[in-house]
């Protein structure tokens, strides 16, 4: 009796995962986000910039299996918002420093002519990173030339980094 039990849940675990790993790639292309009026323009400047060919999770989602959870369960509160018109928690993009660097630094297999981290006599990339300063303080537009919260009617709505 037990090992039925143990290999019918081993068996559901299993499955959920596979229909999780089908539903992650199926929502997690700019062509599934564009779906949304809120990120359309995002989606378009994007399209401009040199990070075109990135797929969106590839930044706005925390490393490892775990962030693939973080970002869905993220995701299916932006549609929640996105349908019933409730924004009282503000819809904010996530982007971990680690994913640009991971890139820049050299250590994604995937994009091997990904523009290198350099020390310049302007910038220190290594100070930088060692006073985890974040990627958009002199960045900001470099994935999306749009950004909400600097256009005049929203200017200085966003909280600011102490």
């Amino acid at each position: 009796m037990w090992k039925k039990a143990i290999l019918g849940s081993l068996i559901a675990i299993i499955g959920s995962y596979f229909l999780f790993q089908i539903a992650y790639v199926a929502t997690s292309g700019p062509s599934f986000c564009a779906k949304c009026h809120e990120v359309k323009e995002y989606v378009t400047s994007w399209q401009q910039s040199p990070h075109y060919n990135l797929n969106c999770l590839e930044c706005h989602q925390p490393r490892g299996e775990l962030g693939k959870f973080h970002a869905k369960a993220r995701g299916l509160n932006y549609v929640f918002q996105h349908y019933s018109g409730d924004f009282t928690v503000p819809t904010r993009a996530v982007l971990s420093d680690l994913n640009c660097l991971t890139c820049h630094l050299g250590d994604s297999e995937s994009y091997p002519d990904t523009i290198h981290l350099k020390n310049t006599a302007k910038v220190n990339h290594y100070e930088t990173i060692k006073k985890s300063q974040s990627c958009l303080e002199c960045h900001r537009d470099t994935a999306h030339a749009l950004d909400i919260y600097l256009t005049p009617d929203l200017k200085g709505a966003k909280p600011q980094r102490n």
